[in-house]
């Protein structure tokens, strides 16, 4: 049985994976543009995941066509909050478009408070807003000049927020966390792909980076990190898991540092360490009493 502290520790290499990919973002965004990068990457999510799928299927699961309907919710916040930034990116820094959705650390609680009546401790608020303002200090953020970039991202932390509380309201109902996600991710295909229509030209002749930060988002960001996620949300209250997907700040960091030769102010780096020394804390004092009720699957 997936326990409490496994499934963080699992939720902490999917938020390193999620910090990786923002320097496969770079690769990517070399040659293809923003739509093209999202359409490929939930591509090869879809049909690499599907045929690991089918090679290791387990024995005796049951007919997972309802499953295959509940991913839509899932697939809808998840390509509605990436395209939502991507068009705030239009108009604002990449620095505050980031500072603005880990909002969604904030909205979790509150969304599960003003909507399910589900309690909140004044500690859990009193660490997501300790993580925030780590989150400020390392991306040197400054979100005093608000434009339209920044509604549009706001909107997007909406979205993120949506995206977690509905996978923690769902996946106790999952049989496989691993094929849920390739259906979200096939959802997010069927919805992005249609944007295509609005590109000039699509790029199928880039280099080879730009396919290699394309496959990295598409097999460690979607089907190995978003399958933790589900995952990991059997047992984990949504609070907690929001307080570590802010982890893929400090780890997109290093990543950055390590090979895209960044780097951080040693005012920054107390930043990250403000996010982790937070999200341990979350980890240690999490309320949640969620259990799988039976042996995972997956």
């Amino acid at each position: 049985m997936l326990t409490k502290n496994r499934a963080a520790l699992e939720l902490i290499l999917a938020g390193a994976l999620w910090g990786f990919g923002f320097v496969a973002t770079v690769f990517a965004l070399r040659a293809f543009s923003p739509v093209e990068a999202m359409v490929y990457r939930f591509l090869i999510a879809s049909v690499f995941g599907e045929l690991i799928y089918l090679y290791f299927r387990p024995a005796g699961l049951p007919s997972m066509r309802s499953d295959f309907k509940k991913a839509f919710p899932a697939g809808f916040f998840l390509g509605g909050m990436l395209i939502l930034q991507t068009i705030g990116l239009q108009y604002t820094t990449a620095t505050k478009s980031g500072f603005i959705t880990s909002l969604y650390v904030i909205l979790v609680p509150l969304l599960n408070t003003l909507i399910f009546k589900t309690r909140s401790s004044l500690l859990n608020y009193a660490l997501a807003f300790v993580a925030l303002a780590g989150t400020f200090v390392l991306m040197d953020a400054n979100v005093t000049d608000v434009n339209t970039g920044d509604l549009w991202t706001l909107a997007c932390s909406v979205l993120a927020a949506g995206h977690i509380i509905y996978i923690g309201r769902i996946t106790h109902k999952v049989d496989n966390a691993f094929r849920f996600n390739n259906f979200q991710s096939i959802w997010v295909l069927l919805l992005l792909s249609p944007l295509l229509l609005t590109q000039k030209s699509v790029n199928m002749t880039a280099p080879w980076e730009a396919w290699a930060g394309v496959a990295m988002l598409g097999l460690g960001s979607s089907i190995i990190a978003f399958s933790i996620q589900i995952r990991a949300q059997k047992v984990l209250s949504d609070s907690t898991a929001s307080m570590i997907f802010l982890l893929e700040s400090p780890f997109a960091a290093l990543f950055g540092f390590l090979l895209l030769q960044e780097r951080l102010s040693w005012f920054q780096a107390f930043g990250a360490l403000i996010i982790m020394a937070a999200s341990a804390m979350q980890i240690l004092a999490d309320p949640s009493s969620k259990t799988t009720g039976k042996q995972s699957q997956e």
